[in-house]
């Protein structure tokens, strides 16, 4: 078929879906795949992160999860959506792209957008909205409450996936904007026609239960935002004279030390923290000896820099998978 051949069937039917020659996917088809396609994409990451190991190191691996999470996407997605051909989740479940209205396939430009919009769009919103934040916190202050990039895309993914729920259509929001949909790749049966629909009305309560989840969640918030507009005029002092005097009896603490300004400990230096043995002073994160040996709950030994980058990602000890926050990681002195 190509790209501008239509989809439909001449046969007159009230039902706008047996008009097309092949009928629009349902949500569990689509889940189905797209579980399907992340399980080869997390084999396809392992084997990325070995050769990047190899060449760059552990501490690198931990230091760039993001970027190497953006190179296997966009690596598995070239190969595949890219050049015209269907994953290895769309074959699994033989589903295809047709436009909005299943009339056609899909252009390969849209192809195009849709593959850089899903693996480049959220980084770089992300980073975005990240300065953005920085900078409102800078010119507000600390203490009032802002909404994040993490508030505004949890809300937006919320509101997308209980459309998806109910509508059946683009689980990516990429796939939305582009008018990305899967249609069945055959002739569908009565019989699977009656398993797919109860299949679908299974998905719609888990819509409902999403929806209730963000009333229920997002009410609080809102009255939350509303007591603070209107304790804002007494958060803050009017005179500016009061404010500079209460800046100046809060505490003596006005910045973050430069990295320069920091005493450092390094175990290179035998006479530091002695009490350390030789076996036990390299970090296994970056190989090399440790520079500011940190301590997480489970007592096990890193650099200070390196169980941070790595908790960042992970909110485990690297060793022993035991839970481990960056609040909870205390430096050795």
């Amino acid at each position: 078929m190509g790209n501008g051949k239509t989809l439909q069937q001449p046969k007159e039917n009230n039902n706008a879906n047996s008009l097309l020659l092949l009928p629009f996917a349902d949500a569990p088809s689509i889940v189905q795949a797209h579980q399907k396609d992340s399980q080869i994409e997390s084999i396809l990451s392992s084997k990325i992160q070995e050769v990047v190991k190899s060449f760059k190191g552990q501490l690198y691996l931990n230091e760039h999860p993001k970027e190497i999470s953006i190179v296997v996407k966009l690596l598995y997605l070239s190969l595949t959506t890219f050049i015209g051909n269907r994953t290895l989740g769309e074959e699994y479940v033989d589903l295809i792209y047709v436009n909005r209205r299943g009339t056609q396939l899909v252009q390969k430009y849209k192809k195009l957008l849709f593959v850089f919009t899903y693996v480049l769009g959220p980084y770089f919103t992300s980073k975005v909205f990240k300065k953005w934040n920085i900078n409102q916190g800078d010119s507000q202050g600390h203490d009032e409450r802002k909404i994040t990039w993490k508030d505004i895309s949890s809300t937006l993914l919320n509101i997308h996936m209980i459309i998806f729920y109910f509508k059946g259509a683009y689980y990516d929001i990429s796939k939305r904007i582009f008018g990305l949909r899967y249609a069945i790749g055959h002739r569908v049966e009565d019989g699977e026609l009656k398993f797919r629909n109860s299949s679908s009305n299974s998905y719609r309560i888990l819509g409902y239960f999403l929806l209730l989840q963000s009333i229920f969640k997002g009410v609080p918030e809102i009255l939350q935002q509303i007591k603070t507009l209107l304790g804002k005029s007494n958060k803050y002092p009017e005179n500016l004279q009061d404010k500079k005097q209460i800046e100046t009896n809060q505490g003596e603490i006005k910045s973050i030390p430069n990295d320069s300004q920091v005493s450092h400990i390094n175990l290179e230096d035998p006479s530091q923290l002695p009490f350390i043995p030789s076996t036990s002073r390299n970090c296994i994160l970056c190989l090399n000896e440790m520079m500011d040996p940190s301590c997480p709950p489970c007592g096990h030994l890193f650099c200070w820099a390196c169980i941070m980058n790595w908790c960042k990602e992970r909110e485990e000890c690297p060793l022993c998978r035991q839970k481990c926050l960056r609040q909870q990681v205390l430096p050795l002195r």
